[in-house]
């Protein structure tokens, strides 16, 4: 690639990524300074950035990931903490994050538009290259210790170093790679030696790799080009503008580090903390190719598929797949480093097999080679898959999937070569592989999982360790707190007090005027055409898209709700929306096992054939794109299970006859259903570790009705009693349970229960309605049911919030979690939304006045506010937090402050969190298949009448008297004990502190165990 000059930035020829040349990816690098960029060009309402540098480590400070955090704590330009996340919604974007990898930081921003972006871009460089990096900053944001002598910090708030991922994670880095390879550290850092940790490590650390030659800024979506090269050029000047001399730098990990191959076989066992001691975990890694050796690396990919993608798979036959399981589940992971490294993870595996699982393993692979084994139209059904598979996600997500691939390819290579270029021609190498002979594919399993060394951990939970953390870290913080004395948690209290009122430094309105935000004329928008069927007075649309399904047989022949959204797509994506209010309360938890064995049961075809289960796998690879089912759409309407499928747009008649035999040829067999049961169950106990989770699930629990919620019976918590109850009947007399299954089918599948929505190139499709022909045909469709919201399968606690406050023991967490509810909003059109909206913006955003005071003072790592007008409740959510109580006790403070004017909202932060909220309606609509996912929920779900003019007209009308009157109305009970309910999870030794102290907030709290929640007779 011969690349050319223009001005002061040398651009490299520009190539195509898609089969559509819809995508194409531009290089650009400065002649001065070194900086460089690369701008992935795709159409779309969003514009992101990914600004990414090359870093790493040599031991376990946690360097690089402490300074992610500190670089929003301001610039040389702008010194102002927050000025980044201030200045962001005035850009359209909700704010800006990051995360840290071994090899890399990169600091992200998303803008609906590309106006507010180019805006903020040189902002942003210039706190990433020049941070203010201050002793306060370190002190609140890092580590410090408060008045009560614990640890606080959000950095210590979110390490995480005790989970079985951290802990085998840790040792398979130092088993597979040398020192120093920069490898085997920790990027997060151990909480050990953050403690220890000093700014100036933090400085002496930017300074050594954040360089503008180290600088590599990826952007996604659509930009004038020559608008981009002017903002490229002023962020090129600024460097310059610093006169800092140009001193050669080595770049990090070029040339790529040589990783030795591993010189024999290592087995080890390693310990972490849990409880009950019944489920472990067992890693198996081998060293692959280099990072550019791309036909090698898909090709092992593809094995990893054909080992272990579905039911049928070698590997899930033998360890999940079997009336007697291993584990629960077993998949790989390539990690991609200067040499990937290959991962097969089993997880949650039983203790009293757990040990034999290496030794199967390897004799299962040998058997494969030894017998020739290898099933070719399998591998060339999913090689096929894949090319479809990657084709979508360059319709779905390659705003994120390609920027990833930059990421590696600007690390390891060089913007402008061969292989910058191969990175992302994924399609090229799996054309490569449909060439590949049985025995290539043979040899391949031979040559990566046999005649190499591999490296396996096997990991089992131990109560006692578990204890052993919780004794010595209450011992430390003892030993602590005795040290310090107090008069010297006295002073410590003033220190913090003091860098509180250094970082809070009012950020200048010179500043926030500079930075007009952009007219929402700026962003654009997917067109959606909508139709449905049957034709209905209540769903009137004149277009195209209606007049074509009109055109395809008799109005009434066909007696589903369908909605077709029309889209330009190579894909058509069909749901089913199945109403479950009208099953009997016995059979309701049925519904996880029967979404879990959805896809892989036998089928009896309308031929009378029967079709076993392996081969209904094997026809779905062969047929379809994707699929999956779920309850709901995202977190909405959970009393819905929906079927998903996605086809080709030629395969669209072949996709709407497999969900007819989805929904009612189906057969439920003993085998099928332990197998589900099993798997079901062996994901609980890690599941269970998920402190916000498990706080969710319990408020969950307390807000509905066992018998009326299909979402609360199928939630881990009560499946875990549920399940256990059956698993013998299942095993010794499977009949009831069967016919149990059957009668839930039955109920579940009635037409007038069924909601069918179409997402595709509607035009394209030959008989867009009558391929429904094929469906179970009973009656004509008089009327849908309403549709059933989360607050219709309420108890009085979730009717009527305020008598409940519960406190639950979560033994193996490092941090507390909680979530607090009161009543909202329940009608989708209620003029309360829209101010309701922008105040939650102001208060959680992440320099909103929540999150900047419960993270200023290192109390959590973040809260959140959310409405969920389908369930009428408003919800806090505090994460990771080292003390729940202060954390919502400063926020009920601030909130009455706010309330008699102690404390003031301004009006930039109005306009700002207006323009956040707006983001989050484009970003909900952010690719054409979101837009009609988007297009389905409003207007045959929600039923609003409130175009998307509208809200956004009464979002930019919102006033700060309305605001304060949200504040009052829906806000200000979340603190009180008599209009909110309370859950808090936490660990045994913090457990009862959290009792009490909510006790004297006037609450009647109850400490209970996660096993008791549902065993309970009520709350």
């Amino acid at each position: 690639m011969t690349p050319t000059f223009k001005d002061s930035f040398i651009h490299y020829p520009s190539f195509v990524v898609d089969p559509c040349a819809h995508i194409q990816i531009k290089c650009c690098k400065s002649s001065n300074t070194g900086l460089t960029a690369i701008h992935i060009d795709m159409e779309g309402p969003l514009v992101s950035g990914f600004l990414t540098l090359a870093t790493r480590v040599n031991d376990d400070n946690g360097c690089p990931h402490i300074l992610e955090h500190l670089i929003f704590l301001g610039s040389e330009k702008y010194p102002y903490k927050g000025t980044l996340d201030l200045l962001a919604p005035r850009a359209y974007a909700p704010g800006t994050n990051a995360w840290t990898d071994i090899d890399h930081t990169c600091y992200t921003l998303t803008t609906a538009g590309s106006d507010g972006f180019l805006q903020l871009l040189p902002v942003y460089a210039d706190h990433v290259l020049y941070p203010t990096l201050t002793d306060s900053g370190f002190y609140t944001e890092v580590h410090h210790i408060n008045q009560n002598g614990e640890d606080a910090g959000v950095s210590c708030a979110t390490a995480r170093e005790n989970s079985v991922h951290d802990i085998m994670q840790r040792r398979l880095q130092s088993m597979i790679y040398p020192k120093q390879s920069g490898y085997p550290f920790e990027a997060g850092g151990l909480v050990s030696n953050i403690r220890k940790l000093k700014i100036e490590s933090i400085r002496e650390y930017h300074s050594q790799f954040y360089d503008p030659e180290n600088f590599v800024i990826i952007i996604t979506g659509k930009l004038d080009q020559v608008h981009l090269l002017s903002t490229l050029e002023q962020i090129d000047n600024s460097i310059l503008d610093r006169h800092v001399p140009k001193v050669p730098k080595p770049r990090p990990w070029n040339p790529a580090p040589e990783i030795p191959n591993l010189k024999h076989n290592t087995v080890e066992t390693v310990l972490f903390p849990g409880e009950p001691e019944s489920l472990g975990e067992v890693t198996v890694t081998w060293l692959g190719p280099r990072w550019n050796e791309f036909l090698e690396i898909q090709a092992i990919y593809m094995m990893n598929t054909y080992l272990t993608d579905t039911p049928i798979s070698p590997l899930k036959r033998l360890f999940v797949e079997c009336k007697s399981p291993y584990c629960s589940e077993v998949d790989f992971r390539i990690v991609e480093r200067s040499r990937v490294a290959v991962t097969l993870m089993l997880r949650n595996v039983q203790l009293d097999k757990i040990d034999t699982v290496i030794p199967k393993l390897m004799e299962a692979l040998q058997n494969i080679v030894a017998e020739s084994d290898f099933d070719m139209t399998r591998m060339l059904t999913l090689i096929q898959k894949e090319k479809l598979r990657i084709f979508d996600e360059y319709e779905t997500r390659a705003a994120f999937t390609l920027p990833l691939s930059a990421i590696t390819a600007s690390i390891y290579g060089e913007i402008g070569t061969k292989d910058f270029v191969n990175a992302f021609q994924q399609p090229k190498y799996l054309d490569e592989l449909i060439k590949f002979s049985k025995n290539d594919w043979l040899d391949l399993l031979n040559r990566v999982y046999l005649e190499t060394a591999y490296a396996a951990l096997v990991g089992k939970p131990s109560v006692t360790m578990s204890q052993e953390l919780a004794d010595t870290e209450k011992e430390r913080i003892h030993q602590q707190r005795a040290r310090l004395g107090k008069k010297g948690l006295n002073n410590l209290k003033k220190k913090l007090q003091r860098a509180i009122r250094m970082n809070e430094a009012q950020i200048p309105a010179r500043i926030m005027e500079t930075f007009p935000i952009p007219s929402v004329s700026s962003i654009s928008s997917i067109e959606v055409l909508t139709a449905i069927n049957p034709y209905h007075k209540d769903y009137i649309y004149h277009n195209s898209i209606q007049e074509y399904i009109n055109q395809d047989g008799q109005e009434d022949d066909i007696p589903y709700f369908i909605q077709y959204d029309h889209i330009f797509s190579a894909f058509v994506s069909l749901s089913v929306y199945l109403d479950t209010s009208n099953i009997p309360s016995h059979l309701r938890p049925y519904g996880r096992i029967y979404m879990d064995i959805l896809f892989a049961s036998p089928i009896l075809a309308d031929n009378g054939v029967y079709i076993e289960h392996d081969e209904v796998i094997q026809q779905l690879d062969q047929d379809l794109v994707s699929y999956d089912s779920s309850l709901g759409y995202q977190a909405m309407f959970r009393e819905y299970i929906v079927i998903n499928i996605k086809v080709e747009n030629k395969k669209y008649d072949i996709g709407v006859r497999w969900l007819k035999y989805l929904l009612w040829n189906i057969q439920f067999t003993q085998d099928r259903l332990v197998i589900g049961v099993h798997k079901t169950l062996d994901d609980i106990p890690q599941a269970k570790c998920n402190g916000k989770l498990v706080a969710d699930w319990t408020m969950r629990a307390i807000h509905t009705d066992i018998k009326k919620s299909t979402e609360a019976a199928c939630s881990y918590l009560y499946q875990d009693v549920f399940l256990s109850s059956i698993l013998p009947e299942l095993k010794s007399n499977p009949e009831q349970i069967i016919q149990n299954m059957r009668e839930f089918r039955s109920r579940l599948c009635l037409s007038e229960n069924i909601r069918v929505h179409v997402i595709g190139d509607i035009l394209k499709l030959d008989k867009p309605k009558s391929a429904f022909n094929c469906w179970v045909i009973r009656r004509k469709l008089v009327s849908l049911p309403p549709v059933i919201c989360a607050r219709d399968v309420f108890s009085k606690h979730g009717k009527e919030p305020g008598s409940c406050t519960i406190v639950v023991v979560l033994p193996y967490t490092e941090s507390s979690y909680s979530v607090h509810s009161t009543k909202g909003p329940t009608d989708f059109d209620s003029p309360d939304i829209p101010p309701l909206m922008v105040l939650i913006e102001m208060l959680h955003a992440m320099e909103g006045v929540y999150t900047r005071l419960v993270r200023g003072l290192g109390l959590a790592y973040r809260c959140m506010l959310s409405s969920k007008t389908e369930a009428g409740l408003i919800s806090l959510h505090i994460i990771r937090s080292t003390n729940i109580l202060s954390a919502f006790e400063e926020m009920k403070e601030v909130t009455e402050k706010l309330l008699n004017g102690d404390v003031q909202f301004d009006d930039y932060a109005l306009e700002g969190a207006k323009s956040s909220v707006i983001f989050d309606i484009a970003n909900g609509e952010g690719t054409k298949e979101a837009a009609a996912a988007q297009s389905f929920i409003i207007k045959a779900l929600k039923r609003s009448k409130l175009q998307k003019i509208d809200l956004l007209k009464a979002i930019q009308e919102v006033t700060m008297r309305d605001i304060y009157h949200m504040l009052s109305k829906y806000i200000v009970p979340l603190f009180e004990a008599n209009c909110s309910n309370h859950v808090i999870v936490s660990s045994q030794d913090r457990c009862q502190g959290i009792e009490e102290s909510f006790t004297k907030l006037g609450h009647s709290v109850q400490t209970i165990r996660m096993e008791d929640i549902y065993t309970r007779n009520s709350f």
